[in-house]
């Protein structure tokens, strides 16, 4: 009894793992994106679903290719994809099937993120162009990880009226985790960036150039597994 209950959950796994998953976004965010304070201007965009944020995508410029986009997906399950699309299709497709030769599993187990290495501040509302935002910050909780690192704190300015959208995790990736907190209030980022350890300049500057509600779909699709290769499908209406 013992071994047929064991396999059982062996089946429930296995199909769990290759059936078809589907991911719905309901919003598009358009950001410029400043690596630092002297490097190029680039755009980026990041697909979100504003009521889970258990996955995302994020759309920039292909460095090969002018006319592709690469979309880079995630989820917290350790799924990942890499891959190049035409900037028509993209903005075209509803659905789009990503392939199974550019898809990656990876295990979360070890990593595990530390909650009492960082320290989650409610700043005071900043004001941009006479409107107050709400704005929070991110840092590490020990001067000296700050000062190895050579980062001061991580700033997440809120775009008003967008308390629909749970937070976005662009305040955390400079730190190479991706958190949010619970302190935090609900909206879109209209501004996020890191400062130096001396506070003297600024690295991975996101501004908010616009967001737009849509409807589109990313599949994983049925019977999917690393060494397979399905071609990238898309779906019009």
């Amino acid at each position: 009894m013992k071994y047929k209950i064991i396999l059982l959950l062996f089946l429930l796994s296995s199909l769990n793992m290759y059936s078809q998953k589907k991911y719905f976004f309901d919003y598009i965010l358009e950001y410029s994106l400043r690596l630092n304070e002297t490097s190029k201007t680039e755009k980026i965009y990041l697909l979100t679903n504003s009521q889970d944020d258990s996955y995302s995508v994020y759309v920039y410029q292909d460095k090969d290719r002018a006319s592709d986009f690469v979309i880079d997906f995630n989820n917290d399950k350790g799924i990942s994809s890499y891959t190049a699309i035409e900037k028509s299709e993209f903005f075209k497709a509803e659905t789009i099937e990503l392939s199974c030769e550019n898809l990656r599993f990876s295990s979360r187990k070890n990593d595990k993120y530390e909650s009492n290495r960082y320290i989650f501040t409610n700043e005071l509302d900043t004001l941009i162009n006479g409107s107050l935002h709400k704005h929070y910050t991110m840092k590490y909780s020990k001067s000296r990880d700050s000062k190895l690192y050579k980062k001061g704190a991580a700033h997440y300015i809120v775009e008003n009226n967008t308390e629909f959208h749970k937070p976005l995790e662009l305040l955390s990736i400079s730190f190479d985790v991706q958190k949010t907190s619970k302190i935090f209030p609900n909206g879109i980022a209209k501004e996020v960036f890191t400062t130096s350890f001396d506070k003297k300049s600024k690295k991975f500057v996101y501004e908010l150039l616009q967001y737009v509600k849509i409807k589109k779909y990313f599949i994983i699709p049925e019977n999917c597994d690393p060494n397979a290769a399905i071609p990238l499908k898309l779906i019009f209406k």
